[in-house]
């Protein structure tokens, strides 16, 4: 990617005309005088796209300019996701394989709108994408994954495409059976059919293997460590596993055992059904799980921008023990002594909790975008309807509802 910004800045406007969008956007909340400044450059960059795509000789500066705008788009309005400009690259994107075949350049380009594609395909309609799914070929899934680490996504590229498959299929089952008043055969077809594919990006997933960091070349950033990528790659990995029981309970019922996390990924048959309290309290501990594994990587690493994804897919899980709630809501009827009594649970939610509004914070204060504030407004909704004694409230209904949907990375 800098290779192509250093070689091609001056000569391509697209990417010149995003480079100063992106710098102004950046400085737009201490001198809000460059706000119009920005989109005006935002504006220009895309529309010099629309019109050389098809004629450009430098297609990858095309390419990177447009995959650049997409990704910040949200910085300028926060609720943009930028589905056409997503459309606009993979169509650059096939133009380019096309016309010179797989190179390492195609690579970095395919993987970039597979992490571009994850955060979208949780916000919005698989329509929007385009012919996306149709172009996998570019770049074929690897048992190894790329042997030098993405901007975007690290060396969780495999992981990264379970997710985007895991993301479209939970939005388009959620939007679809929100419609439903009353069950028809066809709606069954559909249950079944969304549950077969859940059941196989499940087992996917626990059959991966981690990335082998031997192969993998050192980004040399003293701050971000292949460890740290590794463990990106982990939480991701849990991350999806998170979406898949909450959404598919049949699927947990069908393995669930008492929380160990040491079977998390080596599960054996259920011997009986879990009461919906046992499966809240199992995805709580999941939840927690994958936040104790952000915790171990510091806020200077430059993985800081995967994380809120990942904070956001665990939020509705962070519920606290239901009979906490009512004790809370009814403080009259207790005495002071058996007020102050609060189950170690609902401690742990908290300090988990906690944890996440600290990160955000602190990632806000360093990107001071827009966005981040709707990112910190989803949670805060997620957490009010849990609060408020809402146990099915799931994160990626309330972005839909509440049009709280934002580029998460």
């Amino acid at each position: 990617m800098r290779n192509i910004i250093e070689t091609a800045w001056q000569s391509s406007g697209a990417l010149y005309h995003t480079i100063q969008s992106m710098s102004a956007a950046c400085l737009s909340e201490d001198f809000p005088h460059l706000l119009p400044l920005a989109r005006r450059e935002h504006a220009q960059a895309v529309g010099l796209i629309r019109e050389q795509s098809l004629l450009s000789m430098n297609k990858p500066a095309m390419l990177l300019a447009s995959q650049l705008l997409g990704h910040t788009s949200s910085w300028l309005n926060p609720q943009n996701l930028a589905t056409d400009l997503f459309r606009d690259s993979n169509n650059i994107l096939r133009d380019i394989v096309n016309e010179s075949g797989q190179d390492s350049s195609v690579s970095f380009f395919s993987d970039t709108m597979d992490y571009w594609a994850m955060l979208l395909a949780y916000l919005t309609d698989a329509q929007k994408l385009g012919d996306y799914g149709q172009n996998r070929s570019i770049g074929p899934l690897s048992a190894a994954g790329s042997c030098e680490p993405h901007p975007y996504s690290g060396i969780s590229r495999d992981t990264v495409r379970l997710l985007a498959d895991i993301g479209v299929l939970i939005f388009q089952y959620r939007k679809r059976m929100s419609t439903v008043k009353f069950l028809a055969e066809h709606d069954v077809d559909v249950f079944r059919a969304a549950l077969r594919e859940a059941r196989r990006l499940e087992r996917t997933l626990l059959a991966q293997h981690p990335p082998d960091l031997s192969r993998m070349k050192d980004p040399g950033d003293p701050k971000t460590p292949l460890k740290h990528l590794e463990l990106i790659n982990e939480a991701y990995r849990c991350t999806g596993l998170l979406q898949l029981y909450r959404v598919f309970p049949d699927l947990l019922n069908e393995r669930y055992a008492p929380w160990d996390k040491d079977q998390l990924l080596r599960p054996l048959p259920s011997e009986a059904i879990p009461t919906i309290q046992e499966r809240q309290t199992w995805l709580t501990k999941l939840a927690m799980h994958v936040l104790g594994i952000l915790r171990e990587i510091p806020f200077e690493s430059r993985t800081r921008s995967a994380q809120p994804f990942i904070m956001v897919a665990c939020s509705s899980e962070l519920r606290r023990d239901p009979h906490h709630l009512r004790a809370s809501n009814n403080m009259r009827g207790l005495d002071v002594q058996d007020s102050l009594v609060v189950d170690p649970a609902s401690i742990e939610v908290a300090r988990a909790r906690k944890f996440v509004l600290s990160r955000l914070a602190a990632y806000t204060h360093i990107l001071p975008l827009r966005k981040s504030r709707v990112i910190s407004e989803l949670i805060d909704q997620v957490w009010a309807a849990l609060d408020g004694g809402d146990n099915d409230v799931y994160w990626l209904d309330v972005a839909y509802a509440k049009n709280l949907g934002t580029m998460m990375g």
